[in-house]
């Protein structure tokens, strides 16, 4: 390994453990300040999933997911919310088990963050997943990881949910691909499946590229490196859940029956349609109708750019942008979903677009992900206030109105991330930089 390799390697690496200090900071509040407890968890902007499903689930008093108790996550996320309740079993049980639960969690996935700083960055130096073996950039490299691990959406929402866990096994396989290790890449893909649903969307991506190189001979994917990461995705994921489903059948599939029961959630497009009155956000089969009619067509448009574009598209691009249009069909859009796109939207910086302008829209993006992040917490708040007879006054926070108004501002940053990115795709230019 050349020097200046190895210390990008590590500038990488204290950039993806000063992005994990501040989220852990960012819940300060809430871990130090007592606002999980007292109720200010959505004044403070601090709330997490962490740690009131500890109590919910019944990990404090040693309950088994899925075994003991149903539980919404897939396996791999069950199976890490366990083992972080058993190391710190040891602890009087109580509030300060509770709270080192969370810390121990924080760990984890502070460890998951660093890793696909890492992974992103060794991915943008080279020139993408699919740039044969040149120099290495470091400048694109820190840049890139520098994104991923300080941008403003990834420390706010760093801790809210397990995610960081999928996208570190996400870049992990992406990096894998770009070795041509398709069996440990798909092994990866099937291990982030088994922990989130999206990394499955990226075979999509893989066979459009694998048609593409069957029609046009360009050197790309080959037919057999897809099936062998197609095996490797299928073995790795019935790995960690068939023995789940032969023990707990039912509470296994509670996941899928809750991702479909579920009706129209906060973040969705759905949801500000409804609450102007231009939408049935009520009807669950309209609603799961339309999303998924909605993602075929523009998954299906995203085939087609992939292969009719000039030049063969970026994996990478591809693959944002499917999980993009996941996004933006989907009934329900939580705030950590976006650390989902972080490490894609790195790796899919245009390469045929002048830089400031890419910035600009980069930037644009953020600054919806922060004000929705902020006006989530805000309009929960509002909601919780309507009603309460303890509550004199007017409810504090943010209406309806406002909180559509960020709603729809993010699902417009993310569309202009697309276009911006399709655009890429369609120019002329070498698609590796």
């Amino acid at each position: 390994m050349a020097p200046e390799t190895g210390r990008t390697r590590l500038w990488l690496a204290l950039l993806g453990i000063a992005g994990a200090v501040l989220a852990y900071l960012a819940k300060w509040p809430c871990r130090f300040g007592g606002a999980w407890v007292e109720g200010g968890q959505y004044t403070y902007a601090c709330y997490s999933d962490v740690f009131p499903l500890y109590y919910r689930d019944g990990l404090g008093s040693g309950a088994v997911p899925y075994l003991d108790v149903p539980t919404e996550y897939p396996v791999l996320t069950g199976g890490l919310m366990y083992a972080a309740a058993r190391a710190v079993s040891w602890l009087p049980e109580g509030l300060d088990r509770a709270f080192a639960y969370f810390d121990f969690t924080a760990v984890v996935l502070g460890c998951c963050l660093v890793a696909a700083v890492m992974g992103t960055g060794y991915l943008a130096g080279r020139g993408g997943a699919d740039a044969e073996d040149g120099d290495f950039r470091p400048r694109a490299a820190l840049l890139a990881g520098g994104f991923v691990a300080l941008a403003p959406a990834a420390v706010l929402a760093g801790l809210i949910n397990w995610d960081l866990l999928a996208v570190a096994l996400v870049v992990g396989a992406l990096v894998c691909y770009s070795r041509g290790r398709m069996w440990a890449a798909g092994a990866l893909i099937g291990l982030a499946t088994a922990a989130k649903f999206f990394p499955f969307l990226v075979f999509g991506p893989l066979f459009v590229l694998m048609l593409r190189e069957v029609w046009r001979k360009e050197g790309g994917l080959q037919a057999a490196d897809f099936l062998r990461t197609l095996a490797g995705a299928a073995a790795a994921w019935a790995a960690v859940n068939l023995p789940v489903y032969l023990a707990a059948p039912h509470n296994w599939a509670t996941f899928f029956r809750f991702s479909q029961e579920r009706g129209t959630d906060w973040g969705s497009l759905y949801y500000a349609l409804g609450g102007y009155g231009l939408f049935d956000s009520g009807d669950l089969d309209l609603v799961n109708a339309t999303g998924t009619g909605a993602l075929v067509v523009c998954c299906a448009g995203i085939g087609l750019l992939g292969l009719l574009a000039r030049r063969r598209p970026p994996l990478e691009q591809l693959v944002f942008l499917v999980v993009a249009a996941f996004l933006l069909t989907n009934k329900v859009w939580s705030p950590q979903f976006v650390l989902w796109l972080l490490p894609l939207a790195a790796l899919a910086w245009p390469r045929t677009v002048r830089p400031a302008v890419a910035a600009a829209v980069f930037a644009l993006w953020q600054a919806a992900e922060v004000c929705y992040f902020f006006g989530i917490w805000q309009h929960l708040l509002y909601v919780s206030q309507q009603g309460d007879p303890a509550v004199a006054g007017p409810p504090a926070g943010l209406p309806f109105e406002g909180y559509a108004l960020v709603l729809l501002g993010r699902w417009a940053g993310v569309v202009a991330m697309c276009v911006l990115t399709v655009v890429d795709c369609l120019r002329k230019g070498d698609p590796r930089g």
